[in-house]
Order: C-alpha cells, then sequence, then structure tokens
C-alpha cells in the first residue's frame, strides 16, 4: 500500500459537491500507478492551500464510459472535455475531512514536502503520520 498526494483545483472542479452527489465517491484521471487500497490525501488549491481530504483507491482502470461523471461539478467546462475519453481513471471513497491550519502548503513544506503540488506524489511514513495526526475522522 502506497501513500499519495495529489492536487484538486477548486477553479475547475468542485469536488466537495461531486463527493455529496455521489455517496463519497469519486474517479480521477489515473496518471500514476495507483493500486486498489492506497490512501490518497487531496491538496485544494486556492482558496483553501491545504490538504482537505483522504480517500481510499476502491477501483482502478476505469474507462470514461464507465467512470462517474458531471458536468455540473465542472467550473471550467473545457477541462472537463480535455481527452477525457482517452483516459482511464481510478475511484476513490471518502474517508475522513479536515480544515485543519496544520495542513496548509506552509505547514507541509516545513514537514519537508519540497514545491508545491502540481500531480501525484507518493509520501514517506513521516508525512503521512504528520497528516493523520491532524486529520478528523468524517
Amino acid at each position: 500500500m502506497n501513500y499519495w498526494i495529489i492536487p484538486s483545483n477548486s477553479n475547475k472542479f468542485d469536488l466537495a459537491k461531486f463527493l455529496s452527489k455521489y455517496d463519497n465517491e469519486v474517479d480521477w484521471k489515473q496518471s500514476a500507478n495507483f493500486e486498489v487500497g492506497d490512501v490518497v490525501y487531496i491538496y485544494c488549491t486556492k482558496p483553501d492551500m491545504r490538504i482537505r481530504y483522504k480517500m481510499e483507491v476502491i477501483e482502478t482502470n476505469i474507462s470514461f464510459d464507465k467512470s462517474l461523471k458531471d458536468k455540473t461539478c465542472w467550473i471550467d467546462k473545457t477541462e472537463f472535455k480535455a481527452g477525457v475519453e482517452k483516459n482511464k481513471y481510478f475511484r476513490m471513497k471518502l474517508l475522513a475531512t479536515t480544515k485543519s491550519d496544520m495542513l496548509t502548503m506552509d505547514m507541509l513544506h516545513k514537514q519537508g514536502v519540497k514545491g508545491y503540488i502540481y500531480g501525484p506524489r507518493t509520501i514517506d511514513k513521516e508525512l503521512t503520520k504528520y497528516i493523520e495526526s491532524n486529520l478528523q475522522n468524517k
């Protein structure tokens, strides 16, 4: 099992709305080697600029036609259309949410995170322990 951080751009996609409409599940573009059972922390960009969600990968290699999709949750409609049919997706289930000020980008940098979260990255045990200690269960 691996632990990941991935970004969610609030100016393009309303993740909270999607989760509320689809039983706390979401399909995401599969741009890394995610496996069932992996834990994914979702870092939300401006205005939040913090980790907001803890998810578990429950399915991989989902085709576009079988993926969960809802145009109404996309703020940037061109992003929804951009190559979606050519991509594979993975499904995640929400495990926990947080609004902790301890999971902002500034705090993550203090914990050794380099740069900004522009794509999927695996994280080590120390950072995982830090994130977990600042989550609240859903």
